[in-house]
């Protein structure tokens, strides 16, 4: 296997295509047949590409998992810095912005639920993506921390951190239900949302 200093940083919009062919093919095959049940061999094959060519871009498997996890990192860190960016809307419809919060982050996960579902089943023999998951989680929790920092006035609560991590773990709760255990096109999912925006509303209003 090449040592590290071998690997290809591609520059030519072609070999860009290459590597992107690799961990788009990697991907699929993690969320199909399973990560551990996964090879190179299988990946460079499904991909078109010779086993030579992605070990040229790639170290290993982890590390084409790595890559993705990023790539999945990136647009999970842009949704909340949209929804920060719009938290002081929030003043004037605070549940309209809670709203949007939960759907961003049903709409997050469904378009990556398979690859989600691999990820909890590696945490349990991968250090570095059980932290993957722990800084996902702490991102949340933080998007929802501003969320209450700025909606204090009126708020009948003193432990405004309690209180988010309270939220942010029903919250949580709701979108993994309506995600992983929820029959498509369940009729409960705005009532469970509904619900869930009460509760919180209640927390924190009354």
């Amino acid at each position: 296997m090449p040592q590290e200093k071998n690997i290809r940083n591609p520059k030519q919009q072609r070999s860009k295509q290459t590597k992107d062919r690799i961990r788009s093919t990697a991907l699929e095959l993690f969320c199909k047949n399973g990560y551990f049940n996964t090879t190179t061999n299988e990946i460079a094959k499904v991909a078109g590409v010779s086993i030579g060519s992605l070990y040229s871009y790639f170290k290993d498997k982890d590390t084409i998992l790595i890559e993705i996890m990023a790539d999945y990192s990136t647009l999970f860190t842009q949704v909340h810095q949209k929804l920060i960016k719009d938290i002081e809307k929030s003043k004037h419809d605070k549940r309209a912005w809670l709203r949007t919060f939960i759907e961003e982050m049903v709409a997050v996960h469904e378009n990556s639920k398979a690859f989600n579902r691999e990820l909890q089943i590696i945490c349990y023999s991968k250090p570095e993506v059980a932290e993957f998951s722990k800084q996902q989680r702490a991102l949340s929790r933080q998007t929802t921390l501003e969320y209450f920092r700025m909606n204090l006035e009126n708020a009948k609560i003193q432990d405004v951190e309690a209180a988010a991590i309270v939220c942010f773990n029903l919250i949580s709760s709701t979108v993994d239900y309506i995600v992983f255990e929820a029959e498509e096109g369940d009729s409960n999912r705005d009532r469970i949302i509904d619900m869930t925006l009460d509760a919180i509303l209640k927390l924190l209003y009354t």
